[in-house]
């Protein structure tokens, strides 16, 4: 019984990560996917960032 079990985890480990990135990659809303999202906010900070390190203060 033991045998048949070994590597259980690695299958199960796969399988998450194959339903997570497939999860962020489908398109969500207006035919975006999530990392999309993600991205334009990872963006639109370091656009906040750049400007707040400009100005003279």
């Amino acid at each position: 019984m033991k045998r048949r079990q070994n590597g259980q985890a690695y299958v199960e480990y796969v399988v998450g990560a194959v339903f997570v990135v497939g999860a962020l990659f489908a398109p969500v809303f207006d035919g975006q996917s999530a990392i999309g999202f993600l991205m334009e906010a990872f963006q639109a900070n370091q656009e906040s960032y750049i400007w707040a390190m400009s100005v003279p203060g």
